[in-house]
């Protein structure tokens, strides 16, 4: 609707161009009128209508009565050719042509106030969540902050993992606002660069001095928000457990993340180190990848890479 609104001509102030502008536009229906009479005979007188229709569309209901006027002294002496005697005989013509344009030069002129005030609705719409946006990036930030002070003072290891996992969770989700593109009806982001930075920072966050090497290949696209969170919490999970348990005792390896968009979409998270974990089960990292490859109506298949393990993900179309 903004598109549609924005290819009309903003309204100009003064009387007299809009004015002069409707002249122009019942000059040329007249031109119209003529060549249809010429060619078949008929008065198109209907064509007016069109006249009336964008004088109220682009300015307003006066500038339709103008044409409306405009129009009717066209009908009059194209109709009687002067003759006042023949008035009386063209007077309901010309009474209910003039009745059906003031209602076409109101309904107009209110189609375009409609138009402007769903697009200053709209517009209102997207500053309020673009708020909430930057309030939930600040309250998300607040969270990682309180969990990483009670992890760095936590002595017990399994309390202290099982915070820092929950802050890698939110950070993903976290992660998602910074690459959501401009508000439509339902926000997008920028899947590549959000996979590429999420990745970056979870290698840079659990390999230590580790070479361990993150290899990330994403075709460039845009994903709803409520497909691309999930789906940047599925990376988290893979990338997070190969980084931590598929290279032991220092090794060198690559942990590669790829996703092509060709239907169906297929994301591949592999390594070259220690192998498949038989069962491919286990504790709520590997639930909660299931859970969410579910909600998009996808499948999740754990195969043996040779060396290595290789998880992959076909989603919905």
């Amino acid at each position: 609707m903004e598109r549609l609104l924005s290819l009309l001509p903003p309204r100009p102030p003064s009387t007299a161009v809009r004015y002069a502008f409707t002249a122009v536009l019942v000059a040329l229906c007249v031109g119209l009128v003529k060549l249809v009479h010429a060619e078949t005979g008929i008065y198109g007188f209907f064509i007016f209508y069109l006249a009336i229709f964008l004088a109220s569309v682009l300015f307003d209901h006066g500038s339709g009565f103008v044409a409306t006027a405009l129009s009717v002294a066209f009908m009059y002496v194209q109709l009687t050719g002067g003759d006042k005697s023949l008035l009386y005989d063209i007077a309901p013509l010309l009474g209910t042509f003039t009745v059906i344009s003031i209602g076409v030069a109101f309904v107009s002129e209110g189609l375009r106030m409609g138009f402007e005030r769903a697009v200053a609705a709209e517009q209102a719409k997207d500053l309020l969540l673009q708020e909430l946006r930057h309030r939930t990036k600040n309250d998300l930030a607040m969270v990682v902050s309180v969990l990483s002070l009670q992890a760095r003072g936590e002595k017990d290891d399994g309390t202290k993992a099982a915070l820092e996992n929950a802050i890698s969770r939110i950070r993903a989700i976290a992660g998602a606002h910074d690459h959501v593109g401009p508000f439509t009806n339902e926000a997008e982001i920028d899947i590549k660069e959000y996979l590429t930075k999420l990745c970056d920072h979870l290698a840079a966050s659990l390999r230590d001095v580790r070479p361990i090497k993150m290899d990330v290949d994403v075709e460039a696209t845009v994903m709803k928000s409520r497909d691309a969170i999930p789906l940047g919490l599925i990376v988290n999970e893979l990338v997070t457990n190969a980084l931590k348990y598929a290279f032991p005792d220092n090794r060198p390896g690559v942990v590669r993340v790829t996703l092509r968009n060709a239907a169906p979409r297929t994301l591949i998270v592999e390594d070259n180190g220690g192998g498949l974990i038989t069962g491919g089960s286990g504790g709520i990292g590997t639930r909660l990848t299931k859970m969410l490859v579910k909600q998009l109506g996808g499948t999740i298949d754990w195969e043996d890479a040779e060396p290595g393990c290789r998880v992959r993900v076909t989603l919905a179309a």
